[in-house]
């Protein structure tokens, strides 16, 4: 059974405009990694956001783990506490995702809210900066970092989750030779670690190193 299966969808951010997703069916299995490519407005946005349960189809159905995601079921706090502990969203711009004091709060906001113990909590910042190479940053405002620094404790906010499923829009745009190389090999280590993952990209050489499943966003519909 797939992880994730989107049937029929149809989404349109109003009655007056023409609907973004025209009748999108997809599956997704456990363990995938999936690259999804499109032009700019072809709805891969909108997608990650029906997805992360951001929004919500006006017809069509969202399975995840066989379960319906609807906004009623969201609105039960247990139900969206599961749901986002095991699914990681990474936007394209970092800094709608950045509003913490320093570094360290920021990656630690979710594991806190998770409710975790101190200890655990800790040893998820920790473990993130390291990942990230963050450590000299600890106690930097967000907002004052360069793009791709941004980009990698938002990256780093989300793994501090330890999410089942990771959706990432262009992880790799905006980012340097060194920092590119080293999160391309992440992905690969999380790919190889099970994690499903879901990237809105363009570049051949991460869906090569990772042997993505390519589809398209086009029309409304997924292509492959």
């Amino acid at each position: 059974m797939p992880l994730i299966e989107l049937e029929n969808i149809r989404f349109a951010y109003s009655p007056e405009e023409q609907p973004v997703l025209r009748g999108l069916s997809m599956s997704v299995e456990a363990g995938a990694c999936v690259a999804l490519r499109g032009d700019n407005g072809a709805g891969k946005t909108t997608l990650f956001r029906i997805l992360n349960g951001l929004s919500f189809p006006q017809s069509g159905r969202y399975l995840f783990d066989d379960t319906e995601i609807t906004h009623g079921l969201l609105k039960k706090q247990r139900e969206a506490k599961r749901f986002h502990q095991r699914m990681g969203y990474l936007f394209q711009n970092p800094d709608v995702m950045l509003f913490n004091a320093t570094v360290r709060d920021e990656i630690g906001f979710g594991p806190r809210q998770l409710g975790l113990p101190a200890a655990e909590a800790e040893a998820r910042i920790r473990d993130c900066m390291a990942l990230f190479e963050l450590e000299l940053l600890a106690d930097k405002a967000p907002y004052h970092l360069s793009g791709g620094q941004k980009k990698q404790v938002a990256f780093a906010a989300v793994l501090a989750l330890n999410p089942e499923v990771l959706i990432l829009d262009e992880p790799l745009a905006g980012l340097d030779r060194k920092t590119r190389e080293r999160l391309l090999a992440l992905l690969a280590e999380l790919r190889a670690a099970g994690k499903t993952l879901l990237i809105a990209t363009h570049d051949d050489a991460l869906c090569q190193s990772l042997n993505a499943q390519i589809l398209t966003l086009e029309d409304g519909q997924i292509r492959e």
